[in-house]
């Protein structure tokens, strides 16, 4: 008996015929063959099949059909049956997207100019952008050399500063029209049971989100980091949140079985108390991807991941599955999806080496859709591929070749697949024959053709009836801190995990009184659930009094004064409060006092009590302290009043305060020269010589074209790593690759208004002259004009 699993994986069609008639001979000599197949010349090559389904995952599981090709082909039940009948097919597009391959067409191609890695014979490949691309060819011919070895490695070095060696070529062209490449492969999402479809596509992160806006969550003083079964806290401490335990077998393979404590659901019984529509936080993560898109229907950012993981095939996956338990091509799809959910502005290249393997006919139309959907968000999609399926519904094909090892390495043909097709038709003898070509010909003559739908993304983003924003979750709820604050914060407060405050009450609301009665201020302000505000008349001038009352056993206390009201030496053993250690009632610790002076920047200083009884605190020498405390916080209201830029010295000293070598964020210790300022200013100065620059700011430089509502640039003077320039652009307009040249390091990002922030790094004055800065600014000052 020879069992065998997908043994056409990584052959070309050319080579299925030769496996097969290997198959039959060792049939032929007595023995049994059981093949997993989905290949469908093996399939129709086999004497007996059994078709299992009716789906996937939970929904499988079955022999839906079984007998000869004849007999499951006609089976009402099977899932392969009609594929092979031809009721059911893959279509062929007969609107392919356009390719000129013209230097007079304008379009826009990526290069790889004389790649000569392992048998690759000084290879010149030409990609099409904004299209799907198969390189296809016989197995060892250089196709995963080229692509794998030499592309992938040279963009990621360029692109993302990747520690990678590509293989030997000389030069790569249209890198300016790339802003990431990103190689989608079969490998697991990870090796660590904690990884899962929801972790990996980042929808947990919003699921847990969601949950720490429920009423119930804010009372407790939930966050979402609660939610999470990776850190204490929320979770079931006992299985530390993997739902099982491992029993260390030693000498044999380790047994994993439920925790009794949680039941297998991670999480605590105060956590999972939280629920949303009904569901905990465990329930969310055992429903599968289609149980979930019901629930979260009205969350549009969630949605929009569950509803791709259903569109690509994975509807019966659920959330929370471990990553090592999905198959490869699961684990592909997810990875897909989570491309797919991303709010992307077009311009990625993708890479995938063979995505068909192991899937079904199903499976691969929806592969399909998912891969033409990523060209159609205005994406390039290549595929080392054999499957004849995939390949005759790509755009353009790269056919590599003609044959293996040194007889290959050379672009036999290139073009659509139709023409590809007609190229190498007939028996004339050619020099170089394109065996994909010759297997190619007889699937395009079987069709059928079909009107391929372009995606339109408005349809998956656009607004439904009763949608909410997560950060309007619960919302509806009035929290108690909203309807009474004085006596949620004194009577009814909980502490930060939901644990009740033991600290006395009286000792806050008798100090706000005093507060109250000392000074101008503006009303006690109760709206958060962990802090009270008093602040000044006009609150652009601060805070007063700070009062966090989420502390289990101290209510801490935070007053803001002159700078030099009070010193330390003084006014602790004044207030003569005990350390926590000489506290034999609490069950805290620390030998440190709990009365803290220190100065802060300008002119203020803060004074940190921390209270736990009435007693110890009602005294003359603290009422006193708050009177003087509030006399002081007067002083610095009143003097800025008088003098707003009195303490804003870049108010005041605008360009000079820019070009001075004080107030740097980030340390002391200023990692790039005043010259590099001075010539980066020169250098705009002279692009923009009728522009204005703003210097008002702390630590930014605006500077805006003649006419222009909003900046240009905008320079981060005051960053002591390096100075940063943030040039405002239109969004999608300037990739990675276009700027991969300039300053030390450089980003792009979405800012406000469809526009995008690209960000250069500078610490040396070769940083400005090393790239081609000039150029870009003047490329970016035509497209604002």
């Amino acid at each position: 008996l020879y069992v065998l699993d997908e043994p056409t994986i990584g052959l070309h069609p050319r080579d299925n015929g030769r496996l097969l008639r290997a198959l039959h001979k060792l049939r032929d000599l007595g023995n049994t063959l059981l093949v997993v197949e989905h290949d469908r010349e093996v399939i129709e090559g086999s004497d007996y099949l059994y078709d299992f389904g009716p789906g996937s995952g939970s929904h499988g599981g079955q022999i839906v059909a079984h007998g000869s090709i004849d007999e499951v082909s006609k089976h009402k039940g099977s899932v392969t049956g009609p594929y092979l009948k031809g009721k059911k097919s893959i279509p062929i597009p007969e609107n392919r997207r356009p390719v000129i391959n013209s230097a007079k067409s304008g379009s826009q191609w990526l290069e790889v100019i004389e790649a000569s890695h392992n048998n690759l014979k000084h290879v010149n490949l030409r990609i099409p952008l904004g299209t799907l691309t198969a390189i296809t060819g016989p197995s060892g011919s250089g196709k995963s050399s080229l692509i794998d070895d030499t592309l992938y490695p040279a963009l990621a070095r360029r692109l993302h500063r990747a520690s990678l060696i590509p293989g030997a070529h000389e030069r790569i062209d249209g890198l300016e029209y790339i802003n990431k490449v990103i190689r989608v492969d079969q490998n697991p999402l990870g090796n660590s049971p904690s990884s899962n479809p929801a972790t990996y596509t980042g929808m947990f992160d919003l699921i847990r989100e969601l949950f720490s806006k429920l009423p119930d969550a804010k009372i407790r003083g939930y966050t979402a980091r609660r939610f999470s079964f990776n850190v204490p806290g929320g979770r079931c401490d006992d299985c530390d949140g993997q739902g099982q335990k491992c029993i260390e077998m030693h000498f044999l393979p380790d047994v994993w079985v439920p925790c009794e404590t949680c039941e297998g659901k991670r999480y605590n019984d105060e956590t999972l108390t939280v629920q949303f529509r009904g569901h905990s936080i465990s329930d969310v993560l055992a429903m599968t991807c289609k149980e979930a898109l019901e629930l979260f229907d009205s969350i549009p950012k969630i949605r929009k991941i569950l509803q791709t993981l259903c569109d690509v095939g994975l509807d019966y996956l659920t959330l929370g599955q471990s990553a090592p338990t999905l198959s490869g091509g699961e684990a592909q799809r997810v990875k897909l999806a989570a491309e797919l959910s991303r709010p992307d502005t077009g311009q990625t290249l993708y890479l995938l080496d063979e995505p068909t393997t192991g899937l079904h006919f199903d499976d691969l139309r929806k592969l399909l859709d998912v891969l033409q959907r990523l060209v159609d968000l205005g994406n390039t999609v290549v595929v080392i591929e054999h499957n004849l399926d995939l390949i005759k519904s790509a755009d353009w094909i790269i056919d590599i070749g003609p044959e293996a090892g040194e007889a290959g390495g050379q672009i036999v043909g290139q073009g659509t697949p139709e023409a590809l097709s007609k190229k190498f038709a007939g028996k004339t003898k050619r020099k170089v024959p394109s065996h994909t070509a010759k297997a190619l010909a007889p699937v395009l003559d079987e069709g059928p053709y079909e009107k391929r739908v372009s995606f339109d993304p408005s349809v998956i983003d656009a607004e439904q009836e009763g949608d909410l924003s997560i950060s309007d979750v619960g919302d509806q709820a009035s929290m108690p801190w909203e309807v009474d604050g004085l006596k949620w914060h004194t009577v009814d407060r909980v502490g930060r995990r939901g644990e009740p405050c033991r600290w006395d009450g009286k000792i806050l609301a008798e100090v706000i009184q005093r507060i109250e009665k000392h000074g101008s201020f503006s009303d006690t302000d109760y709206s958060s659930r962990t802090v009270v505000e008093i602040a000044a008349q006009k609150k652009s001038q601060g805070w007063f009094f700070h009062a966090i009352t989420a502390e289990a056993w101290l209510l801490k206390m935070k007053f803001r004064t002159a700078t030099g009201t009070f010193r330390r030496e003084q006014l602790v053993p004044a207030m003569g409060l005990k350390t926590l250690n000489q506290m034999d009632e609490l069950p805290v610790y620390g030998n440190e006092p709990r009365v803290k002076v220190k100065s802060l920047r300008g002119p203020w200083q803060e004074v940190e009590i921390r209270a736990h009884s009435w007693e110890e605190i009602d005294n003359p020498v603290f009422w006193e302290f708050i009177e003087t405390a509030a006399k002081g916080f007067a002083k610095v209201t009143d003097s800025t009043a008088k003098d707003p830029n009195k303490h804003t010295p870049w108010k005041k000293a605008g360009q000079q305060w820019h070009f001075s070598r004080k107030g740097f964020t980030g340390g002391r210790n200023i990692q790039w020269p005043a010259e590099v300022w001075e010539d980066l200013y020169g250098l705009l100065h002279s692009l923009v010589p009728d522009g204005q620059f703003l210097w008002n700011n702390k630590v930014l430089v605006h500077l805006y074209q003649k006419g222009g509502r909003m900046p240009w640039v905008t320079i981060n003077t005051k960053k002591a790593e390096d100075l940063v320039l943030i040039v405002n652009t239109p969004t999608g307009q300037t990739t990675t690759g276009r700027i991969a040249d300039l300053g030390r390091k450089r980003e792009v990002g979405s800012g406000k208004a469809d526009r995008d922030h690209v960000k250069i790094y500078f610490r040396s004055v070769e940083d400005i002259y090393s790239g081609d800065l000039e150029s870009f600014l003047r490329e970016q000052m035509e497209l604002e004009q």
